[in-house]
């Protein structure tokens, strides 16, 4: 789907859909590949300019609200999806919110070891 179509269908308070599951890969692949190396040279630059344990911190903190929200947004979906009856969207929803919860924890245990952790060492 094209920038153009998206805006007249938000013009009218609606979303485009996809009516086939290879239609959503083809698009879930473009949105994820389009940027893909510009996410990677952003994170990397970023993750560059860390100088010891504690920098880690606000970025960790800051990713583990993002999943966080992520994981209330499909848990509301999940509800959704069952109260509609469509039982696979629900296993689907639920194997992704577990996938979340165990983000969110390992994400909270990583920027606990910013303070436990000794410094650094230097790059050489």
């Amino acid at each position: 789907m094209n920038k153009v179509v998206a805006f007249v269908y938000g013009l009218f308070g609606r979303s485009y859909v996809y009516e086939s599951a290879e239609a959503v890969r083809g698009a879930i692949a473009k949105n994820s590949f389009a940027v893909l190396g510009q996410r990677i040279d952003a994170h990397t630059k970023g993750a560059a300019t860390l100088t010891d344990s504690l920098a880690f911190q606000p970025g960790l903190l800051d990713l583990h609200g993002e999943l966080h929200d992520t994981w209330h947004y499909l848990t509301a979906l999940r509800g959704r999806a069952h109260d509609l009856g469509n039982d696979q969207l629900v296993q689907r929803l639920g194997q992704a919110t577990d996938d979340i919860q165990a983000a969110l924890l390992t994400v909270a245990l990583a920027a606990e070891e910013t303070v436990l952790s000794p410094e650094l060492p230097a790059r050489r």
